[in-house]
């Protein structure tokens, strides 16, 4: 009889232990199912571990979250806009421009117009090849690359554009120009509209699969696997045996916990795997409706966050009547170090600089969610590393699941429709 181990309760493990249907077991080193999906409660207020929000592609997901969670989700149409030379525009700053400088809109159009009536088409090589080609130079220059540097906190000519594809929303000349002169209300890209729960935070959908899910061992943390034994340690000196393993703990981490000698190629394709980290602080804020957006990109270096969100817009329930909450996001990474010790100051300080807090609010609750793994690196080795490691692993009967498990950018659907997918890989073997 198989025995199949899933290694951690975020939302890919939970997905893929019940879809298992109970055929399995699921070790995770927290005390509580989510990963970063989690919820924290702190002075009244809910707040996330980051800004996580779930959206809908496919009707299989959104008829299986209905089902976990009935009348429990409230749908909301995006709300999002993007600080940048002291005005707001709507997200994506690709269609709405209106509201800049006449200098930045005209640049905006007649370097999307060069790129559409152009008749010599150039093959990408990088990101900013990929941004110079889809939008022209003056969005680009405005908007893409700026805050693609600032969020991936290298430059973007050395990241691979095949990411894009599903996050970040193409555009038509007409769509550019009209964006120039009316805001509009045309809804773009993958987020347009999105689910939050009613009551909890986030963690409620996590909540929702625990419930169905009969054998999760929490406070197991893997110090160690052995996958000639196929045996798996863990800190509090328990072990188990396992014939397929399902693994959604970080892919970068498996390097350091597989006890056995790694092959020479394997070994450099884990050193290869680069990611950024997010420090996202919490606030409570003593002062209602501190702000009507959903969240607000900010693409200028003149602000530590590259995003700051209103959870209490999200949901009533997160924050107490008559109060509200934010939350902000600094990356960084190896590439561009961050002082932590100065980072909840910093924020402060730029909340109020950008007019989001006034310097006489007072902070009623504090939470920080120091984030090591927060995106993957999609740089010029990411393909070939990934393909060695995930050829190895599978040769080991460990199949990786999830975000970070998989090493790739997912939204909160994507991964629990991955989960599904490798459940049905693994009933099949």
């Amino acid at each position: 009889m198989q025995k199949v181990v899933i290694l951690g309760a975020g939302l890919a493990g939970l997905s893929a232990a019940y879809h298992l249907q109970g055929n399995c077991v699921v070790y995770e080193q927290s005390t509580a199912p989510g990963g970063l999906a989690r919820s924290f409660a702190r002075d009244k207020f809910i707040f996330d571990c980051s800004g996580h929000l779930l959206h809908f592609k496919t009707e299989y997901a959104q008829n299986l979250i209905k089902q976990l969670m009935p009348e429990q989700l409230i749908p909301h149409n995006r709300n999002a806009w993007i600080l940048s030379h002291n005005v707001y525009t709507q997200y994506p700053f690709q269609a709405n421009t209106f509201g800049l400088p006449s200098g930045i809109i005209k640049k905006c159009i007649l370097g999307m117009l060069k790129i559409r009536l152009s008749k010599s088409k150039k093959h990408s090589l990088n990101l900013k090849d990929w941004m110079v080609e889809n939008f022209g130079t003056g969005i680009t220059k405005y908007f893409m690359y700026p805050y693609n540097q600032k969020f991936w906190t290298i430059a973007p000519e050395n990241l691979v554009f095949d990411w894009t594809k599903d996050y970040v929303p193409l555009v038509d000349v007409k769509e550019v120009v009209s964006g120039a002169f009316t805001l509009k209300t045309k809804a773009l890209g993958y987020n347009s509209c999105f689910w939050y729960p009613k009551t909890g935070g986030i963690e409620k959908i996590a909540q929702a699969f625990a419930g169905q899910i009969q054998n999760i061992k929490f406070t197991h943390k893997v110090s160690g696997i052995d996958i000639n034994k196929k045996k798996i340690y863990f800190e509090n000196e328990k072990s188990t045996n396992f014939t397929q393993l399902i693994s959604s703990i970080p892919m970068i981490e498996l390097k350091k916990i597989i006890i056995n000698d790694l092959p020479a190629r394997v070994k450099e394709a884990f050193s290869k795997l680069k990611y950024i980290s997010v420090f996202n602080l919490n606030l409570g804020i003593n002062r209602k409706n501190i702000s009507d957006k959903h969240w607000i990109y900010f693409p200028e270096d003149k602000f530590c966050f590259f995003r700051v969100g209103f959870p209490s817009n999200f949901s009533d329930a997160v924050a107490p009547q008559g109060q509200s909450s934010l939350y902000a996001e600094i990356s960084y990474s190896k590439f561009k170090p961050l002082n932590k010790k100065q980072a909840v100051k910093k924020i402060c300080h730029d909340l109020v600089k950008s007019e989001i807090l006034k310097i006489e609010d007072q902070i009623l609750s504090v939470q920080v969610n120091d984030i090591k793994y927060a995106y993957v690196i999609y740089d010029f080795n990411y393909h070939q590393s990934l393909k060695v490691i995930n050829e190895f692993l599978l040769n080991q009967s460990i199949y990786p699941a999830g975000r970070f498990g998989r090493w790739k950018y997912m939204s909160m659907e994507d991964t629990i429709v991955d989960g599904k997918y490798i459940s049905d890989y693994v009933k099949e073997i």
